[in-house]
């Protein structure tokens, strides 16, 4: 318990550091999983993501995953980005995949505001398996 909170601390205040106040907050969800993740402007051509996995009384595991991505297409109504994730979980241990989004961006007025599919086919336990999540990402961004 006391490595996990740790672990948490350190992580926000990392990205807190390294974002310069300006993060993009999101929450995705992956069957029975569900994640909450932190990470840089998402609509620069290379940008990260840390994601925590803390979860329930149904599965009770601790996990975190971290995304390097690059966008290779973007518009004002939609990005698409893939990249690398390594990834920690008490319950596989190690993982490896490559994870590619399709960011939509459904409201004109409001571009923050995305709705995220993804598809990683990941590494665990030498087997290869595939995830796709669903999620929704606010990009809150600094006005100067």
């Amino acid at each position: 318990m006391v490595k996990r909170f740790v672990i948490g601390i350190l992580l926000a205040v990392g990205l807190g550091t390294w974002a310069n106040a300006q993060v993009s907050v999101g929450i995705y969800q992956s069957g029975v999983f569900t994640y909450a993740g932190v990470g840089s402007n998402p609509e620069k051509r290379y940008f990260g993501e840390a994601r925590l996995f803390a979860g329930d009384l149904l599965n009770n595991f601790f996990g975190i995953e971290v995304l390097g991505q690059r966008n290779f297409k973007r518009t004002d109504w939609y990005n698409f980005s893939a990249g690398l994730m390594i990834g920690y979980h008490e319950f596989d241990e190690a993982r490896l995949g490559v994870p590619a989004l399709f960011t939509i961006k459904p409201i004109q007025v409001n571009r923050n505001l995305a709705i995220i599919l993804e598809a990683t086919p990941f590494l665990s336990y030498g087997s290869v398996y595939l995830r796709g999540n669903l999620g929704i990402r606010y990009f809150l961004e600094r006005k100067n």
